[in-house]
Formats: C-alpha cells, sequence, structure tokens
C-alpha cells in the first residue's frame, strides 16, 4: 500500500480554493460593469431631463417678455401640431427684419420657431409642445394665462430600457401611441 505524504493531499484543495475566489471577483467585475452601464443611461436621462427643464423656462420666459401677443391671442404661442415628425427640423418661421417694427404676432411666431430649434438641436429627436389657457381668477376669466410646455425627446437607450405606459402618460396625447416613445417633461407656467 502506497501512503501519500500530507501535503500532497491538501495541494488540490487549494487550487479550488483560488478557482472559487476567482469566480466570486469575477462576478462582482460583472455586477459593477452592469452598474456603470446602468449609472451612466441614468446620467444621460437626468441630463436630458436638466436640457428640457431649460428650455421650459426658456419658453415661459419668451411668453413673459411678449404678453401682449397673448392678450391678442391665445393661440399665438400654441404649438400642439407643428411637428409630423421626429426627424424633421422645425422651419425658420416667419422673418421679420426690423425688430423694432415686428408686431406682437411676429415676434411669437419668431419665438416659436427658435424655440423649435433649441429643442430639436437640444435633444435627441426633440420637439416641443405648448398649449395656452386663459386662467380663470375668482370664477371669472382673468388676464391670466396658463402655459403648458411639454419637452419631448427620443431615448437613445430605449431599446434597453422602454418607456412604460406609465411614462407615457407625461407626454401629451398625441404622442401616448408613437412608436418608439419619446420620452418626456410636462411643465405648468403660470403668467
Amino acid at each position: 500500500m502506497i501512503r501519500l505524504s500530507r501535503g500532497r493531499r491538501q495541494g488540490g484543495v487549494s487550487l479550488i480554493e483560488v478557482l472559487v475566489a476567482m469566480l466570486i471577483v469575477s462576478l462582482g467585475v460583472l455586477a459593477m460593469a452592469g452598474l456603470l452601464a446602468t449609472a451612466s443611461r441614468y446620467g444621460r436621462t437626468s441630463e436630458f431631463r436638466a436640457v428640457a427643464t431649460m428650455l421650459a423656462n426658456d419658453m415661459a420666459d419668451r411668453i413673459r417678455a411678449n404678453k401682449a401677443a397673448l392678450l391678442e391671442s391665445t393661440s399665438a404661442y400654441d404649438m400642439t401640431g407643428d411637428y409630423s415628425s421626429w426627424a424633421e427640423e422645425p422651419g425658420d418661421g416667419a422673418a421679420c427684419l426690423d425688430v423694432t417694427a415686428c408686431t406682437a404676432a411676429e415676434i411669437a411666431v419668431q419665438d416659436r420657431a427658435a424655440w423649435g430649434q433649441a429643442v430639436f438641436a437640444g435633444l435627441p429627436g426633440g420637439a416641443g409642445f405648448v398649449s395656452v389657457s386663459e386662467a380663470m381668477a375668482g370664477g371669472a376669466v382673468g388676464r391670466n394665462f396658463t402655459v403648458d410646455v411639454w419637452v419631448a425627446w427620443l431615448d437613445p437607450d430605449a431599446d434597453t430600457d422602454l418607456p412604460t405606459a406609465e411614462d407615457a402618460k407625461e407626454c401629451p396625447p398625441a404622442f401616448q401611441e408613437q412608436e418608439p416613445q419619446p420620452r418626456c417633461a410636462f411643465f405648468r407656467v403660470g403668467l
């Protein structure tokens, strides 16, 4: 009968321990890589929401600066059906060469066009939608306005993290059935 020395019998146990340790470390590295990818994706989403917020504030400031256009017509800044395709850049609008001679309505047309182009350039497949209504003050119609601003964009990671039906409720009604489903940010501004 051949006897193995004590050191020889335990040599394989150390190798198994090393392999198990390598397996555990590799699973940890894979988990960290997944965490990094998710953090990057949510970081981009957060960046898009911040840009959408700045663009909504820009439109609110444009409307505040030209409230005379709203006093003439609440549809002066209406942008609920201006864009028919995510791939098409919005037009330039009417040109008013002498800014001091422009009417409030002409300034509104230029504001809508410039803002639509800024949204399209600032967000992937970006589109902006604005709805203005006269606010009720004490049960009677006053000269105050409520502006609803939606900023929509196509998420580049949509195939990995599709927006849900709950996310679609943040979009204007016409966009709740779009494919691919856009991300939307909604803002309500009182003037």
